[in-house]
């Protein structure tokens, strides 16, 4: 081997150490940038050459410029992340709720309730008198406001639950599109065997966002790219794509007219075609599934639990409509003539939302079961016993047999269990993405001490290098003036 061969190993590793100096300036850059995964340029032993018969090295060369990436870490944070993101959207919705259904710290609709019979009680002692009639009729009030108030909130509730649905399709869409647009980056770069680490982890970090907002699988492909899908509950052996190599497909968040409540449906179509919107192909994006991140929680919530919520409250108003219509009819009021058969609440408005009045004045009160008998109140004494009566309440194909105030009492605790065990439940989804991402940054993050330490070893070896051809040029210049 020549001084001239020496001067070329020692240009080489100039070279191989300056570029393993700027692999490691990138991840002491990216120390704090998600998704990030260090860099390392793995060196390895050029191909050696013939000198005089003997074979010699040629110097050192960079193999590949390694990822470290976990595939399997990957694939358990984008199911994790799925799992988040529909536990906290509900928990979320649920916090919304709770405040409608707090007993303890207002006076609500079971407080509102107890009132309203307890006056019916109160009107026993005097069956006549004007102040006791117009309390009543005030608690009677002041309970169906309760009512409405309820049915207001929680429609309110689905009202912006609907609002929201556009805008997380939207970003959905965005998310979808940007994925295939790396796919495409990366295919290209690496098509020509150029280095697309940065742009995986840009696109890895992109699919557990978009996991989080709704239920995917993905599948990495050899040439780069990756297919993100989603499996219907009802059929998981069909994958209905997202994302199809360079090719995506795309959520719709549209109004069925006539617009009515729930009426924005989500609808998509499959990527997985040479055009990137195939209108012949729709995916039933709202399943049973549980996992399906943020955008399963707010349907699921707007469509089944506020819904649910509503309708025990709107049968709570219905069976108080007719049990106590049904016994004020039977009953007298002090109008002169009397009348009887008169219904106390609109026999029309059997929801908490339309629930009303039919009576207007004190004396339309039917407190007595006969006619001209003063301090007649055994009407009123009945009605007032309907606090304690059990009655089955019918909700959906599930039946509750109770008093009225059981039978709210269990709905404000199946709310506030809902919300306990939501709570618990993203705890423990915090705890596990944080486990998660703490091996992910174990293998994949960036360490500033081992960067820093072969920071040192590089520039090392970048000196000895240049050290090697300053020394064959030395060399070079004592033969040349020993010619001379």
């Amino acid at each position: 081997m020549g001084l001239g061969a020496a001067m070329e190993i020692g240009k080489a590793g100039l070279k191989i150490y300056q570029v393993a100096t700027e692999v490691i300036s990138e991840n002491i850059a990216n120390v704090n940038t998600p998704g990030y995964s260090r860099q390392r340029a793995i060196l390895e032993t050029a191909p050696p050459t013939t000198h005089n018969g003997f074979p010699l090295g040629s110097g050192v060369r960079i193999a590949v410029v390694e990822r470290y990436y976990d595939a399997l870490l990957q694939k358990q944070l984008v199911n994790a992340g799925t799992n988040s993101g529909y536990d906290s959207k509900k928990l979320e919705i649920l916090q919304q709720v709770e405040p409608i259904f707090n007993e303890v710290a207002l006076d609500g609709l079971g407080a509102a309730m107890d009132d309203f019979f307890a006056s019916w009680q109160d009107l026993t002692t005097n069956p006549s008198g004007n102040a006791e009639r117009q309390v009543l009729l005030s608690r009677a009030q002041i309970m169906l406001d309760q009512f409405h108030y309820i049915d207001r909130t929680l429609n309110d509730t689905i009202s912006a639950q609907e609002d929201s649905i556009t805008p997380q399709v939207n970003d959905i869409n965005r998310m979808v599109m940007d994925i295939a647009e790396w796919n495409s980056q990366i295919k290209e770069t690496e098509l020509v065997y150029g280095n697309a680490n940065e742009m995986r982890d840009q696109r890895d970090y992109l699919i557990r966002q978009l996991s989080e907002k709704i239920g995917i699988q993905y599948t990495e492909n050899t040439d780069g790219t990756t297919d993100v899908y989603m499996t219907d509950s009802a059929a998981p052996a069909v994958k209905y794509y997202l994302v199809n190599d360079v090719e995506y497909g795309k959520l719709n968040a549209s109004i069925t007219p006539p617009a009515t409540l729930s009426a924005v449906t989500v609808t998509g179509y499959d990527g997985a075609t040479s055009n990137s919107l195939d209108p012949t192909k729709p995916a039933p994006f709202y399943s049973s599934d549980t996992s399906g991140g943020q955008l399963w929680a707010t349907l699921k919530m707007r469509d089944v639990i506020i819904p649910n919520y509503l309708d025990n409250v709107n049968e709570l108003a219905n069976q108080l409509v007719s049990e106590i219509n049904t016994q004020h009819q039977l009953g007298y009021d002090l109008k002169v003539p009397q009348t009887t058969g008169v219904d106390f609440f609109d026999p029309v408005g059997t929801t908490a939302g339309a629930i009303a009045l039919n009576i207007s004045s004190p004396e339309e009160i039917a407190a007595a079961d006969a006619v001209d008998v003063p301090g007649n109140n055994v009407n009123a004494s009945k009605i007032a016993q309907l606090a304690g009566k059990s009655i089955v309440f019918t909700v959906g194909t599930t039946n509750f047999t109770g008093t009225y105030s059981s039978f709210y009492s269990s709905l404000v605790s199946k709310v506030g269990l809902d919300v306990q065990s939501s709570q618990t439940v993203v705890d423990q989804d915090a705890a596990f993405l944080k486990q998660l991402n703490t091996l992910r940054e174990s293998s994949s993050g960036v360490s500033l001490d081992e960067e820093l330490a072969s920071l040192v070893e590089y520039q090392r070896s970048y000196q000895a290098s240049a050290k090697l051809i300053t020394t064959a040029q030395e060399m070079i210049d004592i033969a040349i003036n020993m010619v001379r």
